[in-house]
C-alpha cells in the first residue's frame, strides 16, 4: 500500500514537473519581443517622458519689475512703477514646435535602436539554428565514420580489411571528433547569448519551422515592389527639421518692449498720480547671429545628407534584392544538382543488390551527408542574405510585428 501511495505521489510530482517545464519553455517570438526590453531604449523613454510641455513652455511674461524714483532726492519726489516685459509670442510657438520636432527625434531614435536590437536577435536565432543543424549532421557524419570503422575492426582478417583504408578512416574519426567539437562550441556559444538576453529561461526549438527558401523568393518579390519608409531617412529629415525650428527660434529670440504703470502719489499739481508707459524694441542689431548662422548650417548639412543617403539607400536596396535573387538561384541550382544525383537511391538499390558491400553502402552514405552539408550552407548564405535585405527594406520593425523566420511568418505577441 506504502509503495502505491509513493508511487502517485511521484507520478503526480514528475507530470507536475513536466507541465511546469512546459510552461516555463520560451518560444521564438517571446525571444524576438525582448528587443523591446532591451536597457539601451530605456534612455529614450525618459527623455521622451521629460518632456512635458511644463518643462519646455516658455512663460507669456518674461519678466516683472519694481521701480523707484526720484529726481530732487526728497521724499516728496518718489515715483513708484510696475514694469512688465510681455514674452514673445512668435518665440513661444515656435519653442514649442522645436521641442515637438525634438520629442519627435528621439522617437525616431529609439526606432532605430528598436530595429537593430530586433536584427541583433534574428542574427543571433539564426546563427543558433545554424549551427545546431550542422552539429546534428556532423554527428551524422562522424557516426558513419565510427561504423566503417567498426567494420575494419570485425573484419581484421578478411578481404574487406585494407590498411590505408582503415588508416584513413581513423584520420576522418579524428578529424570528425575536432569538428563536432567545434560545432559544439558554437552552438554552446550562441545559447548562452540567448541565456543572458532571456535571463536563463529554457527554450527548446528544435520543432521551429525556418522559412523556407521559396518562401523567401516570393516574400521578397513582394517586399521589393512595395515601398518602405526608412527610418534612417526619416530620423536625417527630423533632424533636419529640428535645425529649422533652432533657426526659426533664434531668429524669434528678441525683446518686445515693455509696458509699465507709474505711480507719484506726491505730485503737487492737478495732474494725476497715476500713469502708463510704453516701448517697442525694434531688432536691428541683433548679438545672436552667430547662433542663427551655426543653426542654417547645421539645417543645410542635414539636407544634403538627406539626399545623399536616400540615393545611397536606393541604390542598396536594388542592390541587395539582387544579392538576394542570384544567391536564391544558386541555392536552387544545388538542391537540383544533388536530387538529380539521387545518391539516396543509389544506396537502396546497392544494399539490396547480390554484391552487397557495406563500405560502399557508408560512402555513399556520408556522401548523402556531405550533400545535405552543402545544401544547409547555401540555404544559410541565402538566409543570412535574406536578413540583410529585411533590415534594409526596414520591414522587420513594421507593426503588427511579424517573425520573418517562421515558415508561417505569424505575428509576434
Amino acid at each position: 500500500m506504502k509503495l502505491c501511495v509513493t508511487t502517485f505521489i511521484f507520478s503526480i510530482v514528475f507530470v507536475s514537473a513536466a507541465s511546469f517545464s512546459a510552461i516555463a519553455q520560451t518560444s521564438v517570438n517571446d525571444f524576438l519581443l525582448t528587443a523591446f526590453e532591451d536597457r539601451n531604449l530605456a534612455t529614450y523613454d525618459d527623455q521622451i517622458n521629460f518632456l512635458k510641455p511644463k518643462r519646455y513652455r516658455l512663460p507669456v511674461i518674461d519678466e516683472l519689475e519694481f521701480r523707484i524714483s526720484n529726481d530732487e532726492l526728497t521724499y516728496d519726489d518718489l515715483q513708484y512703477a510696475i514694469r512688465l516685459n510681455p514674452g514673445n509670442p512668435w518665440k513661444i510657438r515656435r519653442n514649442n514646435a522645436l521641442f515637438n520636432a525634438t520629442k519627435k527625434e528621439l522617437s525616431l531614435r529609439k526606432q532605430l535602436e528598436f530595429k537593430d536590437n530586433l536584427f541583433d536577435r534574428y542574427e543571433l536565432l539564426l546563427d543558433f539554428l545554424y549551427s545546431k543543424d550542422l552539429s546534428d549532421l556532423i554527428q551524422r557524419e562522424l557516426s558513419i565514420i565510427e561504423k566503417k570503422a567498426t567494420i575494419f575492426e570485425e573484419n581484421f582478417e578478411s578481404n574487406l580489411f585494407d590498411a590505408e583504408d582503415f588508416v584513413d578512416v581513423k584520420i576522418d574519426q579524428i578529424d570528425g571528433i575536432q569538428a563536432f567539437d567545434q560545432s559544439l562550441l558554437e552552438m554552446n556559444e550562441n545559447k548562452s547569448k540567448i541565456n543572458s538576453i532571456l535571463n536563463n529561461s529554457l527554450f527548446d526549438w528544435a520543432s521551429f519551422d525556418i522559412i523556407s527558401v521559396s518562401s523567401i523568393d516570393s516574400i521578397s518579390n513582394e517586399i521589393g515592389a512595395t515601398s518602405f519608409s526608412s527610418t534612417e531617412l526619416e530620423l536625417i529629415a527630423q533632424r533636419a527639421e529640428v535645425a529649422r525650428q533652432e533657426v526659426r527660434t533664434e531668429r524669434a529670440d528678441f525683446n518686445l518692449g515693455f509696458i509699465q504703470s507709474e505711480y507719484a502719489p506726491f505730485r503737487n499739481n492737478d495732474d494725476s498720480e497715476i500713469g502708463f508707459s510704453v516701448g517697442i524694441t525694434i531688432p536691428i542689431f541683433r548679438d545672436n547671429r552667430p547662433q542663427i548662422a551655426e543653426r542654417i548650417l547645421d539645417e543645410i548639412e542635414l539636407k544634403n545628407e538627406f539626399e545623399i543617403e536616400q540615393y545611397r539607400d536606393s541604390v542598396e536596396k536594388v542592390l541587395v534584392f539582387e544579392q538576394l535573387k542570384s544567391l536564391i538561384h544558386l541555392h536552387q541550382r544545388v538542391v537540383d544538382q544533388v536530387e538529380d544525383l539521387d545518391l539516396e537511391a543509389l544506396t537502396v538499390n546497392l544494399s539490396r543488390s547480390s554484391n552487397y558491400d557495406p563500405l560502399s553502402v557508408l560512402k555513399l552514405e556520408r556522401g548523402i551527408v556531405k550533400l545535405d552539408e552543402l545544401i544547409l550552407k547555401s540555404r544559410q548564405r541565402v538566409l543570412e542574405q535574406y536578413l540583410e535585405f529585411l533590415f534594409i527594406f526596414d520591414v522587420t520593425s513594421h507593426q503588427p510585428l511579424t517573425n520573418y523566420l517562421s515558415d508561417r511568418l505569424e505575428n509576434i505577441e
